[in-house]
């Protein structure tokens, strides 16, 4: 199965990225499923180890057992391309979880970075109240973070003044999922 892992600092454009891709293989008519890492382990209180030791021995995050039950399900209705976005701020790390839920994953990494003031222009659009600045702050230190990271084999994708039509052409046309008729160029 062929896994598209969208990842980058939060307010960098992943989920919208996640959407355009996902309407343009349905237009296309190419079957695919979609998933968001932060829905993976939305849950209070969070399950303990021993929880989830119970529930599957070795298991140490939720988000593992929940991917691997929503993709048992998209398998069995026939389904081999899931496009998954989230921070993945360790991503050798997210792949180890990612593969305990399924195995076969073929994970190819796009890593979306933006400058810091456009992070900060779209997350103030999208953050309002009093959790707005610790956002902010997180999502700079995530965007930090990842900049000093090795890239090697992953898809490093700048989103600075660019549609998320424009990066799916330009970026993820590439990766083989769109027939040939439907490729930009």
């Amino acid at each position: 199965m062929e896994l598209l892992l969208i990842t980058g600092p939060a307010g960098v454009g992943k989920s919208t990225l996640s959407w355009e891709l996902s309407a343009q293989l349905a237009a296309a008519n190419v079957a695919h499923a979609v998933v968001e890492s932060d829905e993976l382990d939305r849950v209070f209180p969070k399950p303990t180890l021993d929880e989830l030791d119970r529930i599957q021995p070795g298991t140490v995050d939720v988000s593992s057992l929940n991917l691997a039950a929503i993709w048992s399900v998209y398998r069995r209705l026939g389904h081999s391309r899931l496009i998954m976005s989230g921070v993945m701020m360790h991503h050798r790390h997210d792949r180890r979880w990612i593969l305990a839920a399924i195995p076969d994953a073929q994970i190819t990494v796009v890593r979306l970075r933006a400058s810091e003031t456009a992070l900060f222009e779209r997350l103030a659009q999208r953050e309002i109240g009093a959790g707005a600045k610790a956002q902010a702050e997180r999502s700079l230190h995530q965007a930090r973070r990842m900049a000093a990271e090795d890239t090697d084999g992953l898809i490093v994708v700048p989103t600075d003044g660019k549609r998320p039509s424009e990066l799916v052409e330009n970026n993820l046309a590439g990766i083989g999922w769109l027939p040939a008729h439907v490729q930009p160029g």
